[in-house]
């Protein structure tokens, strides 16, 4: 009960912050639908960004991306999502690949993805490359709580320059054997001088089946 209450704080807090500052409120909620088969994971995004003060969605996305284990604990990632930005009346759509390394460090588990995407009908379809350093920590006896904070670098290749960032931090909690939820605060900078976005977001994650049958 106190998460929750704490959760909401954040949320009006971010909220009168914001405003107070004339920079940006949004919500980023996200549900994943996932998969796997042998060393396969599949995940199937559904994504929305809500404005506080502005005409919505300000993006909708979804599409399918999939992770295959290597050895030195490695994990390569290739997908493809396609987005809407309904204020742009623009459709994107991105294919990605990604690598990540993971390894512990104590009790936090550290993982560092290298991606790279190519924006499809945004601007001049720009290939940015990201750089995120996600660590997390299971929270009491059982895990069924966990903490979690990332930084995320985005890096324009077409145009060679540093585009972004997010920084991000929050709770997660099972609800159930395939089902989880995770609650958090985003703060994203652009460089083009665009104002700052505060964002509290959701992703609820439900596992279709624990292992996919091999067809017959």
């Amino acid at each position: 009960m106190r998460v929750w209450l704490a959760i909401a704080f954040l949320l009006a807090w971010c909220l009168v912050a914001s405003r107070a500052n004339g920079q940006d409120f949004q919500s980023w909620n996200e549900v994943d639908l996932t998969g796997s088969w042998k060393t396969i994971d599949v995940v199937v995004p559904l994504l929305a960004r809500i404005d506080a003060s502005g005409a919505n969605p300000q993006l909708a996305a979804t599409g399918i991306t999939a992770d295959f284990g290597l050895p030195w604990h490695l994990t390569l990632t290739g997908g493809y999502l396609y987005a809407k930005l309904p204020r742009s009346s623009l459709d994107v759509s991105v294919p990605l690949a990604a690598v990540a390394k993971s390894f512990r460090f104590g009790r936090f588990a550290i993982a560092d993805r290298n991606r790279f995407e190519k924006l499809i009908g945004f601007g001049d379809s720009p290939v940015r490359y990201r750089n995120r350093i996600l660590a997390e920590r299971p929270l009491g006896t059982q895990a069924r709580w966990r903490i979690f904070a990332s930084d995320e670098v985005f890096f324009n290749l077409s145009a060679r320059n540093w585009n972004q960032n997010r920084a991000q931090a929050g709770i997660g909690r099972r609800l159930s054997r395939r089902v989880f939820l995770d609650v958090f605060y985003l703060q994203r900078n652009i460089r083009e001088g665009a104002p700052t976005t505060h964002a509290l977001g959701t992703t609820l994650r439900i596992e279709l089946k624990a292992r996919l049958e091999t067809p017959a």
